[in-house]
């Protein structure tokens, strides 16, 4: 079992191209993994090479949570993938510590993170829709521009009324066969 201590960050803007070897002097890491302040949650070389580098008995550090992402429900998938890994995973900020061979405690945790997760994904919905029903009374909210005017709609149900081919239809007017068939209800 391998005993090693592995650093990860996200780089800030504010940060030097130096800043990855100027660590703080009392830290001592085995390998340091980085990605840049750019790089979005599909492309994380620095995570995924850490990941691919992590065995069994290693210890990750990393400064905070929102360094690994800004997810809550990402959050919890990366904490899964590490342990999974047999690691455990330190968040120095936080002061928590998730140790892979104290699994009823970590997933007791993630399950509570992941109904955060969930209330925050619910309340974001409900605070959406009570927007959009404010916009709708204010009458600043009329949802997307058609795409065909009352004149184009008059003359496709004409000639759908005609026996043309629907896929005719929706290729002359540049609309999908299901908008050619929501327009063709809506008569």
């Amino acid at each position: 079992m391998r005993l090693h201590r592995i650093k990860y960050f996200r780089r800030s803007l504010q940060q030097s191209d130096d800043s990855v070897e100027t660590l703080n002097s009392h830290d001592v890491f085995d390998a340091v993994f980085y990605d840049e302040p750019d790089d979005n949650a599909a492309n994380r070389a620095g995570l995924e090479g850490l990941i691919r580098y992590l065995q069994c008995g290693d210890t990750v550090v990393v400064d905070s949570m929102a360094t690994l992402t800004s997810s809550t429900e990402q959050l919890c998938v990366i904490i899964r993938r590490l342990i999974d890994k047999q690691v455990t995973l330190e968040f120095s900020n936080e002061s928590l510590i998730f140790r892979h061979d104290c699994l009823e405690v970590v997933e007791t945790i993630i399950a509570v993170m992941e109904l955060v997760a969930e209330f925050e994904r619910t309340a974001m919905r409900e605070k959406q829709a009570a927007g959009i029903a404010s916009a709708k009374r204010r009458g600043v909210y009329r949802g997307r521009k058609k795409k065909l005017s009352d004149n184009q709609v008059v003359n496709l149900i004409d000639r759908a009324g005609a026996g043309e081919s629907k896929s005719k239809l929706a290729r002359d007017f540049d609309i999908s066969r299901q908008t050619l068939y929501r327009y063709l209800r809506s008569t």
